[in-house]
C-alpha cells in the first residue's frame, strides 16, 4: 500500500506521533548511554559523582564511601564482605587503603598494603577514641568501631586523592562529554530533519491534489468540461477529487443535453412553423376564390368548402398531436394502467381490423409465443402507438399496398414487440434520428400529407411511459422494422 492511500488523517496521526516517539526514544537512548558509561567508568558510584563535581567529586567519594562502610559495619554478624567491597574498592581508588578488623582478626585488607603499618599510623593520631576522622594536608586518616558489632574499619592514605588515577578519569570524563555532545547533536539534527521531511511529505500529498482539483475547477469555470482530473490517491482528497470528476462528466452531459434540447427547440419550431403555413396558405387561397368569384359555380364553391374543411382537420389533427407530445414529454398525460395479455390483444386487433386495414392498402398478419404472460398498459394510449405504426407503414408504401407482420415474442422479464413492413424503409444513417420530434426523412418537407413527424416521437414517449424500450431496423428484404419492449406484469393472469 502506497503512503498516499492512506486516509488524511491517519496520515496526519502518523506523523505526529512520529515527531514525539523519535524525539523520546533519541532521549532514552542518551540516558541509557550516560548510565552504561557510568558502569564502564569505574567500579562504584561514587566515581560517578567526581563526573559531575571535579572540584569536589573525591571528597564527596570518599565521605560516601566511609559513611557507607560505617553503616554496614552495625549490622549483626560477621560482616559480608561482599557488600562491603564496592566503598572499598572506591576508597583505593582515590588511593586510601583499608582495613576491616571482625574479634581483632583482619577480615579484608586492601591489596599490598601494610596492615601494622595502617594499625600503627591510626593508633597514633586516634589514641583510644572507637571513632575518628582526619582528613588534611597530610593525608587522610579514618577509624570506626561499631558499638553492636566487633567491627573495627581502618582506612589511611595520602591528599589529593586524585594522585592516582586523575589522568585516566579526566580522559574518560572528556570522552564522555564529547560523547554526550555528539549524541545530542545528532538528536537535534534528526528531530529537526525529521520534522522538515514529514512536513514536505504532508504538505506535498495534500497541497499537489488540491492544486490539481483547483486547476480543474478553473477549467470548469473558463467553460471546458473536456478536461479530466485524475488523482490516483485513495485517501479523503483523492475521493473528492473522484467526485468532483463524476460531477464534470454530469455536468458535461448536462451542457450536451441542453444543447440537443435546443436544437430540438428550434427544429420543432421551425417544423411547426412549416406545417402550419402550408395549410393556411391553402385555406386562404380557398376563402380567396370564394370572396373573388373565383369559384362561380356551386360545385366549384362546394369543392372548396370541402377543401377548407379538410384543411382545418388536418391542421387541428397536427395541434393535436402537438399537444399530446407536449403532455408526454412533460409528463404530465396520466396513464390508466391495467393488466393484459399482449397475444390476444394483437390476435382481437387483427381479426377486428384486418379488413378495414386491406381497404387502405395494408395487409396485416400476426404470429406470437401463445403465451398466457401479461403486460400492464393503457389501453387507449398502446391503441394510438399501434395506429400510428399501422399509419406510418400506409404512408409509406411502396406500390398500392404494404405488407405489415405484428411478432410478440415473451421471455421470463419482457415481451418483444415488433412492427415489420415492407415498404420503402430508411437509410441507416436516418434510423436513431426517425424517433426525434418533427423528423422526416424528407429534409423540404414537400409533402405535408405524409404527416407531421410527431408520429413516432409520440409513440416513443408512450413505450417509455410504459417502461419499456423502442428501436428501429431494417426489416430482411426491404422495407422497416419498429421494435419496442415492455415489462412482463408480475401480477396474475387476467
Amino acid at each position: 500500500m502506497r503512503i498516499r492511500d492512506i486516509s488524511v488523517k491517519k496520515r496526519l496521526l502518523f506523523a505526529n506521533f512520529m515527531m514525539v516517539f523519535v524525539p523520546v526514544c533519541l532521549l532514552a537512548i542518551i540516558g541509557i548511554g550516560i548510565v552504561a558509561g557510568f558502569r564502564l567508568t569505574g567500579t562504584a558510584r561514587q566515581s560517578q559523582l567526581s563526573m559531575f563535581w571535579p572540584e569536589k567529586g573525591p571528597a564527596l567519594s570518599v565521605q560516601f564511601a566511609v559513611s557507607s562502610l560505617s553503616a554496614k559495619a552495625e549490622k549483626k554478624g560477621f560482616p559480608k564482605l561482599r557488600e562491603m567491597a564496592e566503598e572499598c574498592h572506591a576508597l583505593e581508588y582515590q588511593g586510601i587503603n583499608t582495613v576491616i578488623l571482625h574479634k581483632g582478626s583482619v577480615v579484608y585488607s586492601s591489596p599490598g598494603s601494610d596492615i601494622l603499618q595502617i594499625e600503627q599510623t591510626v593508633r597514633q593520631h586516634c589514641g583510644q577514641s572507637p571513632s575518628m576522622m582526619q582528613w588534611n594536608d597530610e593525608g587522610f586518616i579514618f577509624s570506626y568501631t561499631a558499638q553492636h558489632n566487633d567491627t573495627t574499619i581502618l582506612a589511611t592514605g595520602e591528599t589529593p586523592f586524585l594522585s592516582k588515577g586523575s589522568q585516566a578519569e579526566e580522559t574518560t570524563k572528556d570522552i564522555l562529554e564529547m560523547l554526550m555532545v555528539l549524541i545530542l547533536g545528532t538528536a537535534i539534527v534528526v528531530i529537526v530533519v525529521l520534522g522538515i521531511y514529514l512536513s514536505r511529505l504532508m504538505s506535498r500529498q495534500i497541497l499537489e491534489p488540491l492544486d490539481t482539483l483547483r486547476a480543474a475547477a478553473a477549467e470548469i469555470r473558463q467553460g471546458n468540461l473536456d478536461k479530466p482530473l485524475n488523482v490516483p490517491a485513495q485517501d479523503e482528497l483523492g475521493n473528492t477529487c473522484r467526485d468532483f470528476e463524476l460531477m464534470r462528466q454530469q455536468l458535461k452531459i448536462a451542457r450536451e443535453n441542453q444543447t440537443k434540447y435546443e436544437q430540438n427547440r428550434k427544429e420543432l419550431l421551425a417544423g411547426i412553423s412549416h406545417d402550419l403555413s402550408t395549410p393556411l396558405t391553402s385555406l386562404k387561397g380557398y376563402a380567396s376564390g370564394i370572396l373573388d368569384g373565383i369559384a362561380r359555380t356551386p360545385e366549384k364553391r362546394i369543392h372548396y368548402v370541402e377543401m377548407i374543411y379538410h384543411t382545418a382537420c388536418s391542421m387541428e389533427k397536427l395541434v393535436e398531436s402537438l399537444f399530446l407530445f407536449s403532455k408526454l414529454d412533460l409528463g404530465r398525460l396520466p396513464f390508466h394502467r391495467e393488466t393484459v395479455c399482449l397475444y390476444r390483444y394483437f390476435e382481437d386487433f387483427t381479426l377486428e381490423n384486418r379488413a378495414m386495414l386491406a381497404e387502405r392498402g395494408l395487409e396485416l398478419t400476426f404470429t406470437g409465443d401463445n403465451t398466457p404472460a401479461c403486460a400492464v398498459i393503457d389501453r387507449m394510449q398502446f391503441q394510438r402507438v399501434v395506429e400510428n405504426l399501422l399509419g406510418n407503414s400506409i404512408k409509406y408504401k411502396k406500390g398500392k399496398t404494404v405488407q405489415v407482420q405484428i411478432s410478440v415474442t415473451a421471455t421470463a422479464e419482457e415481451f418483444t414487440i415488433a412492427f415489420a413492413d415492407d415498404g420503402i424503409g430508411v437509410s441507416i444513417e436516418d434510423l436513431p434520428k426517425i424517433f426525434d420530434s418533427f423528423y422526416r426523412t424528407d429534409p423540404a418537407r414537400t409533402n405535408v400529407a405524409k404527416g407531421s413527424g410527431l408520429g413516432l416521437a409520440i409513440v416513443k414517449q408512450i413505450i417509455l411511459g410504459l417502461q419499456g424500450r423502442i428501436w428501429a431496423g431494417p426489416t430482411a428484404g426491404g422495407g422497416l422494422t419498429i421494435y419496442f419492449t415492455l415489462p412482463v406484469s408480475k401480477g396474475e393472469t387476467p
